[in-house]
């Protein structure tokens, strides 16, 4: 059995919360999937295309850029419901080793739940973008091993598992902040209102998974917090120096070229933009004890983590 690592009193409160506020997707006042898709909005917040901060930005028309940005947004849909596919399968393996009576077992249900309306909402939109090639491209190649290890790894080392799902949940959240502001006003409505959906949910999942981690890691043993920590700051480097990027394709090719692209993906602004993403998990988990300052300095030493960030 797995030791449920989150208090009672805690798990309750978010139950409560996924029961009061759930945002099924297809009520239209959660989601009007009737808005037609147009070129007249964007489909990323701007500072969120991997374009933007470039000249190549600047050089394209609004209706190209609408077109890029609808380009990526349906990619980043569809890579997200893959890993919330991923996610889902883990957290079904944590429910099959935790003790049924615990109310964190019935929010993880939740979770699994509103994790699906996730999925089924992302697919959606790629449905509704079917001019839109996601098949084939470089994504499909990890989700087969992926599928087979994140079972094996929330059961068997479940703070690591809740400790990859905030890592990762939290970036996209920064992402879904920014669609339901809608800051510049350009944003296709469709966007702004999963943006919205998404969010509330993912606030209840990233609390759920930063309170099972603040709870079992004082527990553990020194041994077990080093590996932790080794294993932490190794795939955080990684995510530092690759970031979450699309592939290049040649749909987007008479709009903008493979160098071009390539440029955006390793802009200042994307930098930046990354680093705000992700800074508020490295601080958590330096906070519990996961993310050591000698692992930080050496980010900050290589360019990979901006010094003002942690």
């Amino acid at each position: 059995m797995i030791r449920v690592q989150t208090a009672p009193e805690f798990s309750e409160r978010l139950n409560r919360a996924s029961i009061n506020k759930r945002c099924y997707p297809w009520d239209k006042d959660v989601i009007d999937w009737s808005v037609p898709i147009t070129d007249e909005y964007l489909y990323v917040p701007e500072e969120y295309s991997i374009l933007y901060g470039t000249p190549a930005w600047d050089r394209l028309d609004f209706k190209a850029k609408s077109f890029v940005t609808r380009w990526e947004f349906t990619q980043l849909m569809r890579n997200a419901g893959a890993g919330e596919h991923l996610l889902n399968q883990a957290i079904l393996a944590v429910l099959h080793h935790t003790d049924q009576y615990d109310p964190a077992w019935r929010f993880m249900l939740h979770e699994v739940a509103e994790e699906c309306q996730h999925m089924a909402m992302f697919n959606h939109w790629t449905r509704l973008n079917a001019d839109i090639k996601t098949k084939g491209l470089a994504g499909d190649k990890w989700g087969l091993i992926a599928s087979m290890l994140t079972p094996f790894f929330a059961t068997k080392a479940p703070v690591f598992f809740w400790m990859l799902t905030a890592l990762f949940e939290v970036t996209g959240d920064d992402m879904a902040r920014c669609q339901m502001k809608n800051a510049a006003g350009n944003l296709h409505p469709i966007c702004q209102q999963m943006g919205r959906a998404h969010m509330i949910e993912e606030i209840r999942h990233i609390a759920f998974a930063q309170a099972w981690m603040e709870n079992a890691i004082p527990k553990m043993s020194t041994f077990q917090r080093t590996l932790l920590s080794e294993s932490a700051e190794r795939i955080t480097t990684q995510v530092l120096r690759i970031g979450f990027r699309l592939p290049y394709s040649s749909q987007i090719a008479d709009h903008v070229s493979y160098a071009e692209f390539k440029a955006g993906i390793h802009s200042e602004h994307r930098r930046a933009l990354f680093n705000r993403q992700i800074t508020p998990t490295i601080n958590d988990l330096k906070e519990v004890g996961v993310i050591r300052k000698s692992a930080i300095r050496a980010w900050e030493g290589k360019g990979l983590l901006q010094a003002a960030a942690c």
